[in-house]
């Protein structure tokens, strides 16, 4: 900028700060939140002291005060590590009780007689440790809550975690690793001073100490850790074969008698000699918890460590277990977070990225800005809808946030900061990875087919697309895909770019001699992800359907297609195609390209979950010769596909049935008997409804066996339950 800009934007500044400070102080009706009017005032603190000539005793701001591993190996988790749904307001955390009060029974269970435990939610990463009577013998990462990395040898050399417990225990427990402020901030000193990039904040710091190789590095790295649940626990401190385990996102104290509540978990857990937080609390109602809530919101600045949040449990054990969990997160607690940093930054530019399904999304190219810890530097506009919307235009001025913490995105414009050289943003014609027209996809009809529904998003309509193969390889080769160590965004760029990866399967084939000229690429490096690729070669049939980037093909969808052609389950015309006995017709990698490309978009959408759009999209996907062709040189290549072991044979009288458990089971655990149902062809429920096939009851069974005998419903004893899943 030059001087004249520089004196337009201070004198902006000030106007606009002063007009703020009346809001907020005088009429008390402020429009922008304290963190976005700080990022304004920070800005023009900056120019007022870069900038001395324009210094002014009336501006605002005079009231202003001044020894090494290889790799980590991966494990699975005994127990899914799922994650709380997220709260950001009073209205969702009213929402989440009705829910809970609706499933639990309103007429026999009030909100007055349900207490909630509230626990500070630590800004670190989550941690799985395993010991075997009182000794510590595992520590694993989170990962995808499937599968995680073993970090033992670094989780060692954590002071606060206790290499033997008080008592002979063998128990799996959760908590949260993290590192304090100071700790931050005596690393960066050093990083600064040694020339290295500094952490952004004490999350990435916590996370890239704990997957250090060396474990020295992690040692001489002052981390913590505070833990907050026991998933599973036997003997010693509770008694011979005492047990707590988590039940369909619940937990049971099965046969214990000792835990009830969700805070003498925390007291148990400080006993055996971990490291609890102690600003835990126990509220009676959602006004309580809400208090709790804004206390903390105001004293966190004042905490060593970081939060963004609270985190709200239901204080009964009996409880959590009545309400179970959804497929990805335990019904009985939700994190309840902070509001979003909101700050103040310029658009630079914008440019539009296309994506693996060819979708054009507009990102947002910012005047770097700290937000709620991070640099950022980019925000997604998401569609031409949202940018008209928000009448965004390049070379505005704006206060952006993060959703959740998580996403970058644009709150609203300053429209007073506008100088008339701003420029309103269009979408390309074009897609500008390849020249090929875009244009919006047609959703359907309404209004009696008079008008038509179309996308928000504008797609490419060229199949051959540069830019989404090069997209369809970052996806492919991600941590829910081929999950290949050391083959990151920028890497697969570097090798498109370089054209020695073409589409997915010409991963398989490179050589440590294709590598090695590359500038990113040492004899080392190079020789790790060779050897990455061929291990990334065997891999699960629902994994490998997700990493081939097909369009409207999730994680979830990807798992509901393999589950029902291994289970023979497709049902209708398919069953001539050579599907119809499963496992036996589906064996490998070979069998996929026989069998997929002769089913139709109608007879795919007979598998429950599959709608018409991803019905078309994999009739359209596996009948392209193009894919075809990239599916038998991965079989060239060395791709196995490896089946699920135990998938229940056509004849199961389970399959596609629907179980609900209920009460106390006494021969297995609640994991173990879903274990047994799934492996049998059937699905799960949490809530007795008509379309529910069995109830299985175990002792102190709750409503829902009054329920099921209502609606006419088969109940099974454990002994029954055995023998129909066996």
């Amino acid at each position: 900028m030059n001087s004249s800009q520089i004196r337009d934007r201070v004198e902006k500044l000030r106007a606009e700060l002063s007009r703020h400070q009346r809001l907020y102080y005088a009429l008390d009706a402020p429009e922008i939140s304290d963190t976005a009017y700080d990022s304004l005032m920070t800005e023009l603190l900056s120019l007022e002291r870069d900038f001395p000539e324009f210094d002014s005793p009336m501006s605002p701001s005079k009231r202003v005060g001044a020894a090494p591993l290889d790799s980590f190996e991966k494990v699975r988790h005994e127990i899914a590590q799922r994650s709380f749904d997220d709260a950001f307001d009073a209205d969702d955390m009213r929402k989440w009780e009705e829910r809970n009060m609706k499933m639990l029974g309103k007429s026999t269970l009030t909100p007055e007689l349900i207490q909630y435990d509230c626990e500070l939610k630590i800004d670190g990463l989550k941690i799985v440790l395993t010991y075997e009577r009182g000794v510590l013998v595992r520590a694993v990462t989170r990962g995808d809550g499937m599968v995680g990395e073993d970090v033992t040898q670094n989780v060692r050399t954590i002071s606060s975690i206790p290499l033997q417990l008080t008592a002979p225990v063998t128990a799996i427990v959760a908590g949260e690793i993290w590192l304090s402020k100071r700790e931050l901030e005596r690393l960066n000193t050093e990083r600064k001073h040694n020339g290295q990039p500094l952490f952004a904040n004490t999350r990435n710091a916590a996370a890239g100490s704990l997957r250090q190789l060396d474990s020295r590095v992690t040692a001489a790295r002052k981390l913590s850790s505070f833990l907050y649940d026991i998933e599973r626990i036997e003997g010693g401190i509770l008694g011979a074969e005492s047990e707590v385990s988590e039940m369909d996102g619940g937990k049971s104290d099965s046969g214990m008698g000792a835990l009830k509540k969700q805070t003498e978990e925390l007291k148990l857990l400080k006993q055996l000699g971990f490291k609890v937080n102690s600003e835990f609390r126990v509220c009676g109602s959602l006004e309580e918890v809400a208090a709790y809530y804004a206390e903390w919101n105001k004293k966190r600045a004042e905490l060593d460590y970081e939060i963004d949040g609270i985190v709200v449990k239901i204080e009964s054990l009996a409880l959590q277990d009545r309400l179970g969990a959804t497929g990805k997160a335990p019904r009985w607690g939700i994190a309840y977070k902070f509001p979003a940093e909101e700050v103040s930054t310029v658009i630079e530019s914008i440019a539009v990225q296309v994506g693996r399904t060819g979708a054009l999304t507009p990102v947002a190219h910012l005047c770097p800005v700290r937000v709620a810890g991070s640099m950022v530097s980019r925000a997604t506009l998401h569609n031409e809808d949202e940018v008209r919307r928000l009448d965004i235009r390049i070379g505005d001025t704006v206060i952006i946030r993060k959703a959740g913490d998580v996403i970058p995105e644009i709150v609203r414009v300053l429209e007073n900061f506008r100088t008339g050289e701003e420029k309103i943003f269009h979408m390309p014609k074009v897609c500008p990875a390849c020249g090929s027209p875009v244009a919006r996809e047609a959703l359907g009809r309404v209004d009696k087919g008079l008008s038509e529904v179309q996308s928000a998003a504008y797609y490419c309509s060229s199949p051959n697309c540069s830019a989404t193969e090069k997209e369809k390889i970052v996806h492919a080769v991600g941590r829910k895909g081929f999950d290949i160590s050391g083959f990151g965004e920028k890497v697969a760029e570097q090798l498109f770019e370089e054209g020695l990866v073409a589409n997915i399967s010409d991963i398989f084939e490179l050589k440590e001699g294709d590598l090695e000229p590359l500038s990113r690429f040492a004899e080392k490096s190079a020789g790790n992800l060779v050897t990455a690729i061929r291990e990334s070669r065997s891999i699960a049939f629902p994994k490998f359907l997700f990493a081939l980037g097909i369009r409207h093909v999730g994680e979830e969808t990807a798992y509901l297609i393999a589950t029902t052609i291994q289970n023979g389950a497709l049902g209708g015309k398919t069953e001539k195609l050579g599907v119809g006995n499963g496992r036996d017709d589906m064996k490998n990698l070979t069998d996929i390209i026989r069998i997929f490309p002769k089913i139709s978009a109608g007879e795919w959408t007979h598998i429950k979950g599959i709608g018409e759009k991803a019905g078309e999209s994999l009739s359209a996907w596996f009948t392209n010769p193009k894919n075809i062709d990239c599916l038998l040189r991965m079989k060239q290549f060395g791709v196995e596909v490896v089946l699920e072991e135990n998938i229940a044979s056509p004849e199961s009288a389970v399959i596609g049935k629907t179980f609900v458990l209920t009460g106390e089971l006494a021969r297995f655990t609640r994991d173990e008997a879903k274990d047994m149902i799934r492996k049998s062809g059937g699905n799960i429920s949490s809530s007795v409804s008509k379309k529910t096939d069995f109830v299985v009851s175990g002792s102190d069974p709750g409503s829902k066996l009054e329920k099921a005998r209502v609606l006419g419903i088969r109940i099974l004893n454990e002994e029954e339950f055995a023998e129909l899943v066996k």
